[in-house]
């Protein structure tokens, strides 16, 4: 037993080796978003999610267009142990010039699918949220009920067809930690007040 939390210290107790220092990778963002530019780099969702396109054919046309390129596509393991090739990074949903949404993952064209043709409010976030403020304008008052009982299709439903209408920008990151510090720091930038990055 001695030996068993020794070694448990001993690991809990090490030290992270990050890649990239917290500066090195901070110090550019202003010119990285920038240069992203999502408002002016963005496409018209409907064009490459619509109904009957799956990941395997969405990806390939978003290689044709050069949204991506080759070496930006990579395979991953999901928790499930399947196989997923993808794109890791960071995407924004615009509307009409604005941008309304950022997201990251490590599959961003899965993610976007999800978005627009989840079945739950755990694949459909964003949809939700969105028929969450339907609601309240609806009904004139917060839903406060459990997210499960939720009336999805009434509300979140007329969200994904929304969102189906708008645009979206990608950006391919592979550093994790870029990653995430990048969400934050694009949806601040950008006013994105549907971000929340409140603990539970």
């Amino acid at each position: 037993m001695m030996k068993l939390e020794s070694t448990l210290l001993d690991t809990l107790l090490q030290k992270q080796n990050y890649r990239k220092s917290f500066s090195s990778i901070v110090n550019n963002f202003e010119d990285k978003l920038a240069s992203f530019d999502p408002v002016n780099n963005c496409i018209e969702i409907e064009k490459y999610f619509s109904i009957g396109n799956g990941l395997a054919s969405i990806r390939k046309k978003l290689l044709s267009d050069n949204v991506f390129k080759p070496e930006d596509i990579y395979t991953y393991q999901t928790k499930g142990g399947k196989n997923k090739t993808d794109v890791k990074g960071l995407y924004v949903f615009v509307h009409e010039n604005e941008p309304i949404y950022v997201g990251i993952s490590r599959g961003i064209i899965h993610r976007t699918l999800q978005h627009l043709r989840g079945k739950s409010h755990n694949t459909s976030t964003l949809a939700y949220n969105i028929g969450l403020i339907r609601h309240k304008i609806l009904k004139g008052e917060e839903y406060t009920g459990r997210r499960k009982e939720f009336d999805f299709n009434n509300n979140v439903t007329p969200a994904k067809d929304f969102l189906f209408k708008q645009k979206i920008a990608f950006l391919p990151i592979e550093n994790s930690e870029e990653l995430y510090l990048f969400e934050i720091f694009c949806a601040m930038k950008l006013g994105c007040w549907l971000n929340k990055f409140e603990t539970h």
